[in-house]
């Protein structure tokens, strides 16, 4: 289904959303705060429409612009001011949870200060992130406590929003009006920022990968299913996927105003607020959580063409690809050679394979050997051919810089994961590793985390290596033991690193 941006009229100003678990069970709950302080239920239909205000629940005063959810407390936190931090909690009372000062001032409660908040970002540990001018605090919404993150002072601007990473403990989303960063919280201090898409000085509003990409007004942004991110930009809706690729989805659809907030509705759209206090619903984009989308057989059947189908499409077959009799290929196209794949040959254009795979770029290069050589077919010698075959119409997306390129990989069996992950690897294909790291990471569970585990180790997929180990430990109540004693002889450094962190966690 295409994207859609529909207007919402609900006579209200909208000021922030935030979805919680529903007191006593049920459906989840969204909570739509407006201006100038009433708290109301959101009412959605199934697919996101005949969107009404429920009953009011609360009234904040004049805060409750970026709300963020906290599982620790239950509660919902949110700035009453540019400088105080409150809760809305499951009973739906109002209290004061940190900051009465102006001021960058670490202390417990009350005693600490804020300058600017623009933005929360609950980690779902105890923590809440919050953008503060140019700098990045950490509320415990245990304690009260607020500390300074250091090594993450902005070096242009100030922060303006942030998001937790899904599937990665300990990393935040970090943006500035041009700038999208990876914030790692744990690492040491050197290194602990680090510039993914954008520039800190440039502005534009141009597509491309990582920073190559240009923006000119991010006001929020919203991890969804897939690894991607969406980016609002100005009026526009943009998307970075896994990889860094950013590709412009929806140019006008905010008309003008910008973005306070974005946030995946229960029924899977995004439901945005305005800076103009207004409500949109996009939809159609696929962009809730894993366990909200249809099983994934069904979404093959849907959204995706078959490994078959694929592999009918980009190497039809041919006299030299009949019983593996090592007969010749058809002669490739102009600007193009022949990659060999078991018996079949896939005839691609030499610019797509070096836009797509950092391997054939430095293989195709004058230097590279093979241009020398005036071959015209490579080989890969026990790549798997279903593996190869998604990876390849990755490639063409990526090259032709299509939105949703990364979709052929979201489309990937469950059974083929690890393969193609693993020639992603070989083919230095790092936009795909990550795309892929994501939905490994998103299958693991305590029975299958240990192989998991293994299998990444020996592959080098140290991303993947770092988010498994986490959940390993965030389930090492759960986690299966019988494979632990294979594990500890194939991977003895893992397996001290998985000891040193569970025990550090206790």
């Amino acid at each position: 289904m295409a994207l859609a941006c529909r207007p919402v009229w609900l006579r209200k100003m909208a000021r922030g959303l935030v979805v919680r678990p529903r007191p006593g069970g049920g459906p989840d709950q969204v909570l739509f705060f407006t201006g100038p302080g009433p708290v109301y239920e959101l009412e959605c239909g199934a697919a996101g429409e005949d969107c009404a205000l429920g009953p009011q629940l609360a009234s904040v005063g004049d805060g409750g612009g970026q709300p963020a959810y906290d599982p620790t407390s239950d509660a919902s936190l949110f700035p009453r001011s540019t400088f105080t931090i409150s809760k809305l909690d499951a009973s739906n009372q109002v209290t004061d949870v940190a900051g009465s000062l102006y001021g960058l001032r670490d202390g417990r409660g009350a005693g600490a200060g804020f300058r600017v908040i623009t933005s929360l970002a609950a980690d779902g540990r105890g923590g809440v992130w919050v953008a503060d001018c140019d700098r990045i605090r950490r509320l415990d919404t245990r304690s009260g406590e607020v500390t300074t993150l250091a090594g993450v002072q902005a070096t242009r601007g100030s922060w303006g929003s942030l998001t937790c990473h899904p599937a990665a403990d300990g990393t935040l989303w970090a943006t500035t009006a041009r700038a999208v960063c990876r914030v790692r919280t744990a690492d040491n201090i050197e290194g602990r920022m680090e510039l993914v898409a954008g520039h800190w000085a440039e502005e534009g509003s141009l597509d491309g990968s990582g920073r190559a990409a240009r923006f000119d007004c991010i006001n929020a942004v919203l991890p969804v299913s897939g690894g991607r991110l969406l980016i609002a930009n100005g009026a526009d809706l943009r998307c970075m996927d896994a990889g860094g690729a950013v590709t412009t989805l929806l140019r006008g659809c905010f008309r003008g105003v910008g973005v306070d907030q974005m946030a995946v509705l229960p029924s899977g759209d995004v439901g945005v607020v305005t800076r103009a206090c207004t409500f949109t619903i996009i939809s159609g984009g696929d962009f809730a959580p894993q366990a909200q989308q249809p099983p994934p057989a069904a979404q093959q059947q849907e959204l995706q063409p078959s490994t078959d189908r694929l592999l009918s499409l980009l190497a039809p077959p041919g006299e030299g690809d009949a019983g593996g009799s090592g007969g010749s290929a058809p002669s490739a196209p102009s600007g193009s050679l022949t990659v060999r794949v078991g018996d079949r040959a896939f005839p691609v254009q030499r610019s797509v394979l070096a836009a797509g795979s950092e391997y054939f770029a430095r293989l195709l290069a004058p230097g590279g050997g093979f241009a020398e050589s005036g071959g015209a077919e490579v080989s890969l010698p026990d790549a798997d051919l279903a593996a190869f075959v998604h990876l390849l119409s990755y490639m063409y997306g990526t090259s032709l810089g299509l939105s949703g390129a990364s979709s052929p990989l979201l489309s990937v069996p469950p059974e083929l994961l690890r393969p193609t992950a693993a020639l992603a690897g070989r083919l230095l294909m790092g936009g795909a590793v990550a795309v892929l790291t994501e939905r490994l990471a998103a299958a693991a569970t305590p029975a299958s985390v240990l192989s998991d585990l293994a299998w990444a180790d020996a592959h080098g997929l140290t991303d993947l290596v770092e988010r498994l180990t986490a959940y390993a430990v965030r389930k090492r109540k759960a986690v299966e033991l019988d494979g632990l004693e294979e594990f500890t002889e194939r991977c003895p450094q893992q397996a001290a690193k998985l000891l040193r962190a569970s025990l550090h966690d206790q």
